[in-house]
């Protein structure tokens, strides 16, 4: 099944946001460990890395129902709204 426009932007977004937010928690937890800067950029761009292809790999399928399910409500309510209007 392939994605549409729509969903490939929204893994995409959620693909970034998901993956600076791994990246500044892994900075911050090793800062506050009191590793050595350049060690904690290193662990944290690793980090982030393996977020990234994690997002991509999980976050299709997840986006897929999210959007059926939010379109099949959405032909229920009108549906229902037209059967209103008719009577």
């Amino acid at each position: 099944m392939s994605q549409g426009k729509g969903s490939q932007e929204l893994t995409r977004v959620t693909a970034a946001y998901v993956t600076s937010i791994v990246f500044a928690v892994a900075f911050l937890a090793a800062c506050a460990a009191g590793v050595d800067g350049s060690t904690a950029i290193w662990r944290s761009v690793i980090a982030g890395a393996c977020a990234l292809v994690a997002a991509y790999l999980l976050a299709p399928p997840v986006i897929d129902v999210v959007l059926t399910s939010m379109a099949r409500d959405e032909a229920k309510r009108r549906a229902e709204l037209d059967a209103e209007e008719e009577h």
